[in-house]
């Protein structure tokens, strides 16, 4: 069972927060890294209806993938 903050030292706070903080830094340099795939590969965003046609589409693909395969 790990303590609440109240209940922790001034080390273990800044351990936490050194760790939170090394956390957020890898999810910034992981967004950086998929908005220059984005900008690279010119994606630009779908709407709904076609977002559900490609998820579609991709699920039949799948499923007759599958049953090539057997």
């Amino acid at each position: 069972m790990s303590k609440s903050t109240t209940q922790m030292t001034k080390a273990e706070l800044i351990e936490l927060i050194n760790d939170k903080n090394a956390i957020i830094g890898e999810l910034n340099a992981k967004i950086d890294e998929l908005e220059g795939m984005a900008v690279a590969s010119k994606a630009t965003p779908l709407d709904a209806d076609t977002s559900r046609l490609i998820s579609t589409m991709n699920a039949r693909i799948k499923a007759l993938e599958e049953k090539i395969d057997g």
